[in-house]
């Protein structure tokens, strides 16, 4: 294919249809690009979603470390104590049994509460929950 006609002039009209085929399949080939990358952007942002997820079900599913599970031991401890101490005297003979009474009594509504065999099974996103509920305890609520 020559660019000179037979009075040898350059075919602009010749120049102009190879550039705009040219420009033409670089839009082909740019496009099928473009349409490649949103394709993978979803799948990306799918693929997140999904993960996001199934770290939450991890998370939720979690249960108390050693940790939690001695502070809300001390605070059972503590709750029971109070609660004795706020109708026996420590001298009282019926102190320490009162103690064990409502130690057993919370423990037993936690338990009921958060639908576990074992506190230690308590998720640790209702960590808090117990504590609050442990502090709150009333005995009264329950008789």
């Amino acid at each position: 294919m020559t660019l000179i006609n037979n009075n040898q002039q350059p075919d602009y009209m010749m120049l102009v249809e190879k550039q705009l085929q040219l420009t033409e399949s670089q839009g082909i080939a740019i496009r099928g690009l473009w349409d490649g990358m949103k394709k993978m952007q979803e799948d990306v942002t799918g693929k997140v979603e999904e993960v996001q997820m199934m770290v939450q079900e991890v998370r939720d599913s979690v249960t108390l470390t050693d940790a939690e599970c001695y502070q809300l031991q001390e605070a059972v401890r503590i709750r029971s104590i109070t609660l004795t101490k706020d109708r026996y005297k420590e001298t009282d003979g019926k102190f320490n049994e009162t103690v064990g009474k409502y130690r057993r009594m919370i423990w037993s509504k936690l338990k009921v509460l958060f639908s576990v065999a074992k506190y230690s099974h308590i998720r640790r996103i209702d960590f808090d929950d117990s504590i609050y509920f442990v502090k709150e305890f009333r005995p009264e609520d329950y008789i």
